[in-house]
């Protein structure tokens, strides 16, 4: 990218706000595949355009009587790009391609402390920054972690809140000081309070572990366009900005813990419905209204093609993506 040119980012961002500016947010990405190694990330660059300040990653965990497996690769990949890698560390062991949630009692009865304290040496021993997004989306019915899908319940948020201390306790008693905790739901419940008062509990706060557990707060929302519908034809996905997925949460979140940094760790937008490049400019304005430290886009084709140089040409990617280098992470 050619540093000089104007970003249009930053004109965006002048001309819709009054006294001084925000700061735009750092750019990440979320990935797919472990271990992320050199070669995937020059790609991404390539693909992109951008020098990603966050990389995420997912892991899974082992099953109890297995060898413990650190992602040393991925994250010395990520931090010698100049990236801070990001663990999306998920407490389900896969049996074959279909994943089991471990339960939470198992967790607190110490059946993964071995596991754990291994881990942690591990974090500490590699030394330098790693953040970790312990058991994302709790809030979502699709993760139920700790418990079974049928027992996803009223009971989840206490279970959710002792499983996430338990995890930073054992860190914390192996001495590791360069690991962050990251709090992470979903922009929607499901179910959702919003929708059934049966599901008054499943409010994001409700599984907030508290400020000495959490470092970072994170959100994780989608833009599905007119991509989605249930076969009856009852229901189908519409076009929503980024301001209207993640207004509410981001207010709930800024209201649990005013003073913690917030980040965006999975946002993307689909280009059926509606403008993609007018989305994506419009979303990091909002996010530096907001004062959002980073926005991490799902570099990934899953469900759909959410890679961000899809249905958007290289000249459109320069001009609404490019990386402000002074940007600073807290």
């Amino acid at each position: 990218m050619k540093r000089l040119l104007p970003s249009l980012l930053m004109l965006v961002l002048a001309a819709c706000h009054r006294g001084p500016m925000p700061r735009p947010p750092a750019l990440g990405f979320a990935v797919d595949g472990e271990p992320v190694t050199p070669a995937a990330l020059d790609r991404l660059v390539a693909d992109t355009g951008i020098h990603p300040k966050l990389v995420a990653f997912f892991l899974a965990w082992p099953a109890p009587d297995a060898p413990t497996y650190f992602p040393r690769e991925s994250v010395e990949s990520i931090s010698a790009a100049g990236a801070i890698p990001v663990l999306t560390w998920e407490p389900w062991v896969f049996d074959g391609a279909h994943p089991k949630t471990i339960s939470a009692n198992a967790i607190l009865d110490g059946a993964y402390d071995a596991y754990l304290t291994s881990f942690a040496r591990a974090a500490r021993d590699f030394g330098r920054p790693l953040w970790i997004r312990f058991a994302h989306e709790m809030n979502s019915d699709h993760y139920h972690w700790g418990v079974a899908a049928d027992a996803y319940g009223p009971e989840t948020p206490f279970l959710y809140r002792d499983l996430f201390r338990h995890v930073v306790d054992v860190f914390r008693a192996q001495g590791v000081t360069n690991v962050r905790w990251i709090f992470c739901p979903n922009a929607e419940s499901v179910p959702s309070p919003a929708r059934s008062p049966a599901a008054a509990w499943n409010r994001a706060s409700r599984y907030y572990p508290g400020d000495d557990y959490v470092d970072v707060l994170g959100m994780d929302g989608y833009n599905w366009g007119a991509t989605l519908a249930d076969p009856a034809g009852a229901w189908r996905s519409r076009w929503q900005s980024f301001e209207e997925i993640f207004a509410p949460l981001h207010a709930e979140l800024r209201q649990l813990a005013p003073a913690k940094p917030m980040i965006v760790f999975e946002t993307a937008s689909v280009s059926t419905g509606g403008d993609k490049a007018a989305w994506i400019t419009a979303a990091l304005g909002t996010a530096a209204r907001w004062r959002l430290d980073a926005v991490c886009w799902f570099q990934v084709n899953k469900e759909t093609d959410w890679r961000l140089e899809h249905d958007l040409t290289p000249e459109t990617r320069q001009k609404i993506l490019r990386e402000s280098a002074s940007v600073r992470l807290p």
